[in-house]
């Protein structure tokens, strides 16, 4: 949705690689000032005195919700986006919180940013350990306290039997700081961005998601026993089929609706000696499968709903889509 007020709202289509380079510019110097400024704080945690610590973890807070604040204005008031959040989701700081969103762009990670501001802590992603060494942004990540996770194959554990439950150990180990106060965890279960030909290449059976890669959800639950009660379900919605960074750093994204619920892990799911990426692994995929379902009926009915309304220019009716899962 574009604002009137934006100093590039309706430039001509020539001026949008223009618009689009000096918005990749903002984006680089931005990411960079924020994430020096964490490096900044971080001598504080080397001394390792608690009333320091809780002082850094407030500071990192903020730089988070700065850089966002940041991101957000520069898309509002040059670019003239806007987001159609979810307001019927509820402020939530004293839990821990898991969210899972649909995956079609980067685009996804500043709307999901701009529904869970001010609304949940925002979140930490469970990295790959080689992006650790990402100039600026990995190390300043793992300052922050992302907890960063290296996953063996098969094969390198069976030439070495010995990393055998190493990785979720490893796993664990980072996550002690995060266990230390409540936080959000999020991840994109789909693997990868979905596209048309990604859908047909994996004969998926979902109607708007990939098929999920649930492996990571299951080691998450198993790694933060008890802490995590519930999932926050996230479905970005696009009036545009194709929707690429570009566009977004062009201006050129047309309506973006949010639909948010809430989505109960069972008790059984919840309990201490529950290894849902052991030996509880198939009940785990098996539940997971049909909650997968039933976020891709619901995706599938409110896409219906926007793409109609754009068509008629009148409000429809997304409820149906955004009722509690049974």
């Amino acid at each position: 949705m574009k604002s009137d007020t934006a100093i590039f709202t309706n430039k001509k289509t020539l001026l949008q690689p223009v618009v689009g380079l000096v918005s990749f510019v903002f984006m680089c110097g931005n990411v960079l000032f924020w994430t020096l400024l964490v490096h900044l704080v971080a001598p504080l945690l080397v001394l390792k005195n608690t009333r320091y610590e809780n002082f850094a973890e407030r500071c990192f807070n903020r730089l988070y919700d700065g850089w966002v604040a940041s991101c957000e204005w520069w898309f509002q008031n040059i670019l003239g986006v806007r987001w159609e959040l979810d307001d019927t989701m509820k402020a939530d700081f004293d839990h821990w919180n898991l969210i899972i969103a649909n995956h079609r762009s980067w685009v996804d990670v500043f709307v999901i940013f701009a529904q869970l501001k001010g609304r949940r802590p925002l979140p930490r992603v469970f990295m790959k350990q080689a992006l650790i060494w990402l100039p600026f942004v990995g190390s300043a990540a793992y300052i922050m306290g992302f907890p960063f996770m290296k996953r063996y194959t098969k094969g390198q554990i069976q030439q070495h039997p010995k990393l055998a439950g190493k990785d979720l150990a490893t796993t664990k180990r980072s996550c002690k700081r995060l266990l230390k106060r409540p936080n959000s965890i999020m991840s994109f279960v789909e693997g990868t961005r979905f596209t048309e030909a990604k859908h047909r290449q994996q004969a998926s059976p979902y109607r708007c998601l990939l098929k999920p890669k649930a492996g990571g959800v299951g080691f998450i639950l198993q790694t933060m026993p008890e802490a995590i009660k519930s999932i926050t379900d996230i479905n970005v919605l696009y009036e545009q089929k194709t929707v690429t960074g570009w566009d977004l750093l062009c201006g050129r994204i047309g309506k973006v609706k949010v639909m948010v619920r809430d989505v109960a892990i069972p008790d059984t799911m919840l309990m201490p000696e529950y290894q849902a990426s052991g030996k509880d692994r198939e009940h785990f995929f098996t539940w997971f499968n049909l909650y997968w379902h039933d976020k891709d009926t619901r995706m599938n009915h409110q896409l219906v709903a926007l793409r109609q309304a754009s068509v008629d220019g009148s409000e429809q009716d997304f409820s149906k889509g955004n009722t509690p899962q049974e």
